[in-house]
């Protein structure tokens, strides 16, 4: 390599090796065994695919050595360790990634990776071991691509692409539910049951199986093949019951679309191995469904939540063990012969619809016209100025970039067109000029980041985990407050413009900045006098029509009023799914107090979350009925927004380090509140929470009603809030009848909810690249409130 094109090239890799958050060690020792062996320079032309060998092999080495120190101290005795884990350096997690994410990174194809590797390895000489897993890793993604033959031939044949778009959209989430699941459970079977073609065959043929019935049971479903002879008799027909489909097995229909795989082999594995497998997914709550029939994966929207929590299930085995992350494999040149040339992914037909609208490329004549030249200039400027630095963080191309600007910038002027007509037919006299260029508005410079951050989302691979929101509030200096009030005016004025997925995109973003960005140190909401609002002063004060100087301006009414029915339905989720709804006033009522009374204290830096789970947890423990944390947590994590760092980190104060949920219970939360607990008496009528916890607790069972009429549902209703400002109120004399004022509302001793509350519990396969390698023990959760243990 010449002296500047070394240069280039090891201050790509840096690039590259930072972008991946890879620890800079690994990566040096990397460098250096790459002029280790590039002694001759034999290794020039192909710099970056050696170096990409090179890090990976020592990203498996550090990996190794972490696992066999952590099994090494366990074999200790307890002061030992002790004394070892105090001068224990601190272990790498650098290494947590797959190997699709690295070679994505350094845009390597992996059939030149495990033709480098094998090289890399012989001239490394790395272990046998080592060498050997990437010999079974390769042949593994051999045996993946000819199943992944089979599953795309198989599932034309059981399903038909249909033509709206809301079915397109399902059928394609079925798609890649059916590919998934199978992934999944491959992965709980023990190896022999999946170490040969004909049982991954057999896997693959259970998985379809199971799918395709699941399907049938969305009534009226137009993916379904007709043709197809493993359908159920009657199935068309308006009186089929959908109980029929329980004890139904198509499998034998559909092994008969692979001729070469025995019915009888499928057979059993399904009984001796995938029936289990499944078991332990609705165990640690992976599916959601009737698990005794394994049914119900698919209708009344679990099929977006299980889809969800498979994901995440498999990225995290994935990055565990450092290997392919097969779920590329069906979207590789797949949409379009798929789906017969048409759109496929959302992404695709996202980008789409949103090119079919043809941007603008300038600013509206109803901007424009109320502005100057040097006005109009310095707003090009900003949009310019804001995209350039997108590119930057980004490592764009310069046609990629340029690309994204020209969307960017019609989404820009598109957006803006939509705000100011509707603001100017609401208030002819409004000031277009005060609205976009006045130093201290930010309308201008969140409307562009709005707009990145749906460009951003139309072009999310998931690798670049560094750009995903809130970078664009960091980055640009936006605070979440200003950023949250243009979504709400972007998706009221331009929701029938945009795609449906960038609209939840953005109700998405919304939610977050709501639950935690809004309540950070620096929020202008800390600047309002006296304590925050009630959700009845907010309501109020929206219902008057008004503000109330008193409370805040009406942009902050909006915020806090969204805010609290974000904590309601929240709330009403947990409460439901916990059968706690009969408590649901006297929790809401904590919630409120939580807020109001110490929000300061309790919710800034905070997550909306960390107080709901601790006001469910006190109201059941000051009724001497307590409910574990792992089971809050547990009913906590269905939730798409869920993340485990929500409750394993939270903040406990400048210059501290986070602790856990545990112990912001015990060290924060419980002294503010436990007094309010034993005091709190809902006013709201026994009787009126009795009926709201029945009615809200009872599943009604739909059947067809015989007719061809159409029956209409409305989406179920919140429990009403207790408005009254009485509760708390009474006087203790008279609480003492109900409980026992000295009762210690802190935590009981258990140390293990964290512990084994893990999003998803580990695989019981041992991971393929460590098989020969004792296993590691579960991560302890980092607990830091050591004295919570013996708290009781």
């Amino acid at each position: 390599m010449e002296t500047e094109e070394k240069g280039v090239i090891l201050q790509r890799f840096a690039a590259n090796c930072r972008k991946l958050q890879i620890d800079s060690d690994i990566w040096e020792n990397a460098t250096t065994m790459f002029h280790k062996l590039n002694a001759d320079g034999a290794l020039s032309s192909d710099a970056d695919d050696w170096l990409c060998c090179a890090v990976y092999s020592e990203l498996q080495q550090a990996k190794m050595k972490d696992m066999r120190q952590e099994q090494d101290s366990k074999d200790n005795d307890v002061e030992s360790h002790a004394e070892a884990e105090a001068e224990k350096a601190p272990r790498s997690q650098s290494w947590n990634m797959s190997l699709t994410k690295v070679l994505s990174c350094f845009g390597m194809n992996i059939g030149k990776f495990f033709k480098r590797m094998e090289h890399w390895n012989c001239m490394a000489k790395n272990s046998s071991v080592f060498q050997q897993e990437i010999i079974e890793l390769n042949r593994r993604l051999g045996i993946t691509l000819l199943l992944l033959q089979h599953y795309k031939r198989i599932f034309r044949q059981l399903y038909v692409q249909p033509e709206g778009p809301e079915s397109r959209a399902h059928y394609q989430m079925i798609y890649e539910f059916g590919w998934l699941l199978f992934l999944v459970v491959r992965n709980e079977l023990p190896p022999f049951a999946t170490s040969n073609l004909i049982h991954g065959c057999q896997v693959l043929i259970c998985a379809l199986e199971l799918v395709y019935v699941n399907a049938l049971e969305v009534r009226n479903s137009d993916i379904i093949n007709s043709d197809f002879r493993g359908l159920p008799a009657k199935w068309r027909n308006s009186y089929f019951d959908n109980d029929m489909l329980n004890k139904f097995s198509a499998i034998d229909a559909i092994c008969q679309l692979l001729p070469e795989l025995p019915q009888k082999g499928a057979r059993i594995m399904k009984n001796a191995f995938f029936h289990k497998a499944m078991m332990s997914l609705f165990m640690d709550q992976r599916l959601l469904g009737n698990d005794r029939y394994m049914r119900e994966l698919i209708k009344d929207g679990l099929l977006e939540i299980n889809l969800c929590s498979l994901n995440r299930s498999y990225e995290q085995h994935v990055n565990d063990i450092s290997e392919m992350d097969e779920r590329v494999l069906l979207k590789h040149k797949e949409t379009t012969k798929l789906n017969n040339g048409e759109d496929g992914g959302n992404d695709i037909s996202n980008l789409s619809q949103l090119l079919s609208l043809e941007l603008p490329k300038a600013l509206p004549s109803c901007v424009s016209n109320f502005l100057k030249q040097d006005e109009i200039k310095l707003l090009h400027k900003t949009l310019r100025d804001m995209c350039h630095k997108l590119e930057r963080a980004a490592q764009l191309t310069k046609q990629k970039a340029e690309c994204r600007f020209q969307l960017a910038s019609g989404l820009y002027y598109m957006l803006l067109e939509q705000i100011a007509e509707a603001e100017l037919r609401r208030n002819p006299t409004f000031q277009i000029v005060t609205m976009l260029i006045t130093a201290r508005s930010c309308f201008n410079a969140s409307l562009i980041a709005c707009c990145l951050q749906l460009v951003l989302h139309l072009f999310d691979d998931g690798d670049d985990t560094a750009l995903q929101f809130p970078w664009l509030l960091d980055g640009f200096a936006i605070d979440a407050f200003d950023f949250q009030k243009i979504i709400e005016l972007v998706v009221r004025h331009a929701s029938d413009l945009l795609p449906r997925d960038l609209i939840k995109h953005l109700r998405e973003v919304e939610d977050e900045c709501l639950s935690s960005l809004i309540w950070q140190k620096k929020s202008p909401l800390w600047r309002l006098k006296g304590e925050l609002p009630s959700y009845r002063s907010v309501q109020m004060s929206a219902s008057n029509g008004q503000e109330n100087a008193a409370i805040a301006p009406s942009a902050v009414v909006i915020c806090l009023r969204k805010f609290y029915m974000l904590a309601q339905q929240r709330l009403n989720y947990l409460c439901k799914g916990l059968s706690l709804l009969g408590s649901y006033s006297t929790i809401w009522h904590l919630v409120e107090h939580s807020i109001v009374a110490h929000g300061v204290v309790l919710l800034q830096e905070r997550h909306l979350d960390h107080l709901l789970i601790c006001a469910i947890y006190l109201c059941k423990r000051q009724s001497q009925q307590p409910i574990s944390f792992s089971t809050i947590l547990q009913q906590y994590r269905r939730q798409p927004h869920a993340r485990s760092v929500f409750y394993r980190s939270v903040h406990l104060g400048d210059g501290d380090d986070p602790i856990d949920i545990i112990g912001f219970y015990n060290r924060v939360y419980v002294g503010l509140m436990a007094e309010y607990a034993r005091k709190l008496h809902c006013e709201q009528p026994l009787e009126e929470r009795a009926l709201q916890s029945l009615s809200n607790n009872t599943v009604l069972r739909l059947r067809s009603n015989g007719n061809n009429t159409n029956v209409y549902v409305s989406r179920e209703a919140l429990p009403r809030i207790c408005m009254s400002e009485d509760c708390g109120a009474n006087n203790e004399n008279e609480k003492n009848l109900h409980i026992n004022v000295n009762l210690n509302l802190k935590r009981a001793s258990s140390n293990q909810d964290l512990n084994t509350s893990k999003p998803f519990p580990p695989s019981r396969k041992r991971p393929n690249i460590l098989r020969r390698l004792p296993r590691s023990s579960a991560s302890s959760g980092n607990r830091t409130d050591t004295e919570s243990e013996g708290e009781c």
